[in-house]
């Protein structure tokens, strides 16, 4: 899976974006401002964990060279722990979408094709798919659409996220194995939350699915119809 962040460019070069990709959701947008490095480092390190590729763009001015500095470091930190490819390339006009775009073409963003309803249910015959995570944390339907599943695979597939709050949570267990008389697979984001039982993973008909984070959880739900042995 390849994901691209554009980070602090200005409005021509999204206009430009969008037109040349629209709706995909393998391209990232941060908008500029005093928290773009912020909202940069949260996406990225939820995302960086599960890529194959990933391709980071920054615009930054003369006088904000010191972005490119953080940015680096943040990269760097996560290339000691994880092997995802990071090319990292910074621009000084922030309005030009001329370069960004050539570069986001030469990557590949878009050679990938979606994943539709046939690919699910050549995994999952039949019923809804359900979808568990923490309330608050980066929910598992942003997962899917980051890792290539289409608007119409969602739809027709999934049942809609439910996201619980941190705590105790004694009947979440419980909770999640009534659902599977209703839900024919259970996609489950743990972190925060508890881990699941054996009870609950036996009462899906086709499973259970489950990770720390949504991108991993995701990332696991797709290998298992997208890898032959």
């Amino acid at each position: 899976m390849k994901i691209a962040f554009v980070v602090g460019f200005f409005d021509p070069v999204k206009t430009a974006l969008d037109a040349r990709f629209p709706n995909n959701d393998r391209l990232v947008w941060i908008e500029p401002g005093k928290n773009a490095l912020i909202a940069f480092k949260e996406r990225f390190y939820d995302i960086v964990k599960t890529a194959d590729g990933l391709l980071i763009c920054l615009g930054r001015s003369q006088s904000q060279r010191h972005l490119e500095d953080a940015m680096t470091g943040i990269i760097g930190l996560a290339q000691a722990q994880y092997t995802a490819t990071i090319d990292f390339r910074a621009f000084g006009n922030l309005y030009d979408s001329v370069p960004v775009v050539e570069l986001l073409e030469s990557f590949g963003l878009e050679t990938e094709s979606q994943i539709g309803i046939s690919h699910i249910r050549s995994k999952i015959a039949d019923g809804k798919i359900l979808c568990v995570s923490l309330q608050g944390k980066t929910s598992i339907f942003s997962a899917l659409q980051r890792a290539g599943f289409s608007a119409d695979a969602i739809t027709e597939c999934f049942a809609p996220e439910e996201q619980y709050k941190g705590g105790r949570n004694s009947n979440l267990m419980k909770d999640l194995k009534s659902r599977a008389q209703s839900h024919s697979c259970l996609l489950y984001a743990w972190s925060g939350l508890r881990s699941s039982t054996p009870d609950v993973k036996n009462a899906y008909k086709y499973g259970c699915y489950e990770a720390s984070t949504a991108s991993q959880v995701v990332e696991l739900f797709k290998r298992s119809f997208t890898v032959r042995p």
